[in-house]
């Protein structure tokens, strides 16, 4: 038998605030992790509206990776190995997300959060 637990907690800000938040430190992450050639390279970022998941953005980015890794990986990996791409459709609180990486093999995140 499986038992489920859920937490919530209560936040001093409102999920209209709390969104903002979360947009400007995905913002700012991507912004201090970028720079030399590598990092979060933005290719697609546009407002797209699906029945399922409602008014989104939609975004394609590749995270290079190969100065992230230990020398012996990156002398060891095929050379464009070292890169994720990722495609998200950002509905919020609702968000789908695919990720291709290393293996070329697809991965599907899913994300659901209560209204």
């Amino acid at each position: 038998m499986v038992m489920l637990r859920e937490f919530r907690i209560i936040l001093p800000v409102s999920v209209e605030e709390y969104q903002v938040g979360q947009l400007y430190a995905v913002a700012m992450m991507s912004k201090n992790e970028t720079g030399g050639g590598e990092g979060v390279e933005i290719l697609v970022n546009e407002p797209f509206e699906n029945d399922e998941l409602g008014k989104g953005q939609y975004t394609h980015k590749i995270y290079h990776l190969a100065k992230k890794v230990p020398r012996f990986i990156q002398m060891l990996a095929p050379r464009g190995s070292m890169e994720m791409h990722e495609k998200a459709w950002n509905a919020y609180p609702y968000c789908r997300t695919s990720m291709l990486y290393i293996s070329n093999r697809l991965y599907q995140v899913y994300r659901s959060f209560c209204r």
